[in-house]
């Protein structure tokens, strides 16, 4: 594909100093010298327009051959298909970056600045959390984002922007919208210029200068806009005065009347923005008519104070000489392969069409003009004079399915977000799971894309919060998000005094793959006895996030522990009352196990210490200390095969090693007691030692029972733990093997 002729920034009518040597006010002096830009950068851009529109026509369907020309050369019925590979390939790319978001439960993280560093973390994440909605609940985001997405994929290149200083929702474009020069270093702070072109309804050119006074104040050339609206206006509507045309009196009525003709019957005005970047770094912007304009509609020096606040671009790659214009997209790497591939395939069809084909050959012009078939059921009679000629058709599959496979082989090289180990369809080693993941990891991304696409999304979401924090005109989604923080305790004063500048994307886990996700949440489940409650916790709404995806995830981990406290909780409670009279409590394997022994351990810990102070009575709280001590042991050994509770085991077996030694000096305490009052009451002789024996009997089957507990919760840690390692081992071997086949 051609590549255009390079065009120095230097070319372009924009003004750095005046006469005396200082900056200029403004860089763009008129609208001629505006429209002299715009000229001259699309001029230059005319030969990637056409190799865009080929892109484009190539992921749309277009057939790899002319059909008029196939026509005029005498081969009308040649196969000619676009066999969808591009489009394709598409898909799989782009898929990765909707799962970049779509699989995430908060976009975006923010720093707080007020309020005691323990309730600031609580209160970013509430914020966050509504942000999130708030952005989720555009209803042309996702829309948004897939065509921000697309663009830069297909041409390398999208641009996102603002309409106006204070409005939160970005539009998307690319170089076929928005026109830079072609020497331009790929950086926001690098583009001296950039010219957009967007249609405009009359009525919606009308909205802006509805009121005349404050259209002015905020830079509109009222007079300029009416003129461009009566030049434009092409049906009389329900008026048919002679001047109706040059009336625009009859038109702002019509207008204000919603007249369905003005919104219809009247063409769209092609209008030209211009951004133009100031000597200070700030970003002016400018509106006129293409076609034939006096003035400028619009005109405010400085609108934007960076060129971040006015547009932000992604990009596929970085190019070969770091300017924006050497990207190459999807759609330039690809396009070749894919138009030889499709050549292929229809020749291919060609082939099976022709060996699957009769020849007939007639020995005279008169025996072809004769020529018949005559049926008698499964049977065909050729008229005289005609012989079936027996010829050897070359095989086009074996000449062209290596020249597929290679070039398959070639577009996934060829294709950042294309495994090059990608799946092993002939392994007989491989099940449904396995397919699935191999389809996964397909689409995974390179680090390198990665870190380019979120180099780009930071920067757009904190300039889409910064606009949110710092607006004065808040449309009803922003009021909607104040009423939701506030309501969750989030006074407006958090919010207006947050670090913007500290705002960040959250990445997703993964790369945009699914099964690479699950596999990293898998490895860390192997470690999550070191996390905290509210660790273990997160890991585990995020492995089920990943199967369910986060809005059916509150119905398993709810994000919120206190929006739904558990039955187990209530249970546990009154489990305590029946412990601490004495009385053993069966364990049921079906209970959450963790919330149990949440409330029964805290409790143990509180008899150990009156123990320990001399506040309780040893002889009342002994049965207590071993009813608690059994139940709690089974409780762990259940508990002992969930390894996000392995920290919570680990604490609790501490505790029950102390409650052990509680438990013996509490008996010897006792039988000194007991020794005490007999001897105090003259108990004697067989009576004395037939208690004592009683006694040491009853400590040694309280010993032998504390062992036996003991000895079993050790077993089933070790059990699970093995089993752990096991499952652990297991799957790195499997995903060892996806990679190596």
């Amino acid at each position: 594909m051609a590549a255009d002729y390079p065009l120095e920034i230097d070319g372009l009518e924009l003004d750095s100093l005046d006469e005396k040597g200082k900056p200029v006010e403004t860089r763009l002096k008129d609208v001629k010298c505006a429209l002299s830009i715009y000229n001259t950068l699309a001029k230059a851009d005319e030969k990637s327009s056409v190799n865009r529109a080929r892109i484009d026509a190539m992921f749309d369907g277009a057939a790899p051959y002319n059909q008029r020309n196939l026509v005029t050369s005498g081969q009308p019925l040649k196969t000619n298909l676009n066999f969808g590979e591009a489009q394709r390939l598409l898909d799989i790319s782009l898929s990765s970056y909707v799962d970049l978001y779509s699989s995430l439960e908060r976009l975006v993280e923010v720093k707080g600045t007020l309020g005691e560093e323990s309730e600031i973390k609580p209160a970013e994440e509430i914020v966050a959390d509504e942000l999130t909605h708030l952005i989720r609940s555009w209803p042309e985001f996702h829309s948004a984002y897939l065509r921000l997405c697309t663009t830069f994929i297909k041409h390398g290149v999208s641009l996102a922007y603002f309409d106006t200083p204070d409005d939160w929702k970005f539009r998307v474009g690319g170089f076929n919208d928005i026109l830079i020069p072609r020497q331009t270093p790929a950086s926001e702070s690098c583009i001296d210029v950039a010219v957009g072109k967007r249609q405009y309804l009359l009525h919606e050119l009308y909205a802006f200068i509805k009121n005349p006074e404050a259209a002015a104040k905020v830079g509109w050339n009222v007079d300029e806009v009416k003129r461009i609206i009566t030049q434009n206006a092409s049906t009389k509507g329900r008026h048919s005065g002679a001047n109706r045309f040059d009336d625009y009196e009859v038109l702002q009525q019509e207008m204000k009347n919603n007249d369905i003709y003005q919104g219809i019957q009247n063409p769209t005005v092609s209008i030209l923005h211009f951004w133009v970047k100031e000597m200070d770094g700030s970003v002016s912007h400018y509106m006129a008519a293409e076609n034939n304009p006096k003035d400028f509609m619009y005109k405010k020096v400085s609108r934007y104070d960076n060129a971040e606040q006015a547009y932000i671009m992604f990009t596929y790659g970085v190019g070969s000489n770091g300017t924006y214009h050497s990207v190459r997209g999807l759609g330039q790497r690809i396009f070749s392969h894919i138009q030889t591939s499709n050549r292929l395939r229809c020749q291919q069809i060609d082939g099976a069409m022709l060996a699957s084909a009769v020849m007939i050959q007639p020995e005279n012009q008169r025996s072809l003009d004769e020529l018949q078939f005559t049926y008698y059921g499964a049977y065909a009679v050729m008229s005289p004079n005609v012989k079936i000629v027996e010829k050897a058709i070359p095989n086009l599959g074996t000449a062209v399915q290596p020249a597929l496979q290679d070039l398959t082989q070639q577009l996934q090289l060829n294709t950042d977000t294309i495994s090059t180990y990608g799946p092993n369809q002939s392994s007989p080693y491989r099940n449904k799971m396995q397919v699935a993941s191999d389809m996964d990891v397909t689409s995974r991304l390179s680090g390198a894309s990665l870190n380019l696409f979120y180099a780009s999304w930071n920067r757009l979401l904190r300039e889409m919060v910064r606009r949110v924090v710092n607006t004065k005109k808040r449309d009803d989604a922003i009021k909607d998000f104040y009423e939701r923080c506030e309501k969750r305790g989030i006074p407006e004063n958090f919010i207006k005094t947050l670090d913007v500048s500290r705002t960040r994307a959250v990445r997703s886990i993964g790369s945009g793959s699914r099964a690479d996700r699950f596999n990293s949440l898998r490895e860390l489940q192997g470690i999550s006895g070191q996390f905290d409650e509210t660790g273990r916790r997160n890991l585990t709404r995020d492995i089920v996030s990943t199967r369910v995806g986060h809005d059916l995830a509150d119905r398993y981990v709810p994000a919120d522990v206190e929006k739904r406290p558990t039955v187990d909780l209530k249970i546990a409670f009154f489990e305590n009352q029946q412990l601490q009279q004495g009385q053993n409590v069966p364990v049921i394997p079906n209970e959450m196990h963790g919330t149990h022994l949440e409330i029964h351990v805290p409790a143990l810990n509180q008899l150990i210490e009156a123990l320990n102070t001399g506040e309780a009575d040893p002889m009342q709280v002994l049965p207590i200390l071993q009813a608690y001590y059994q139940h709690i042991s089974d409780t762990a050994q259940l508990a002992a095969g969930d390894p996000a509770l392995e920290g919570l085991i680990s604490q609790t077996k501490q505790v029950l090693q102390f409650a052990e030694e509680a438990i013996n000096n509490t008996m010897k305490a006792v039988q000194k007691m007991q020794r005490e009052q007999m001897e105090q009451q003259g108990v004697e002789g067989d009576q004395a030692e037939m208690m004592q024996q009683d006694a040491k009997l009853q400590e040694h089957q309280v010993k032998m029972q504390i062992a036996q507990e003991k000895a079993e919760l050790d077993m089933a840690i070790k059990q699970k733990k093995h089993e752990q390692e096991m499952a652990i081992r297991d799957a790195k071997a499997a995903l060892e093997f996806r990679e190596n086949s």
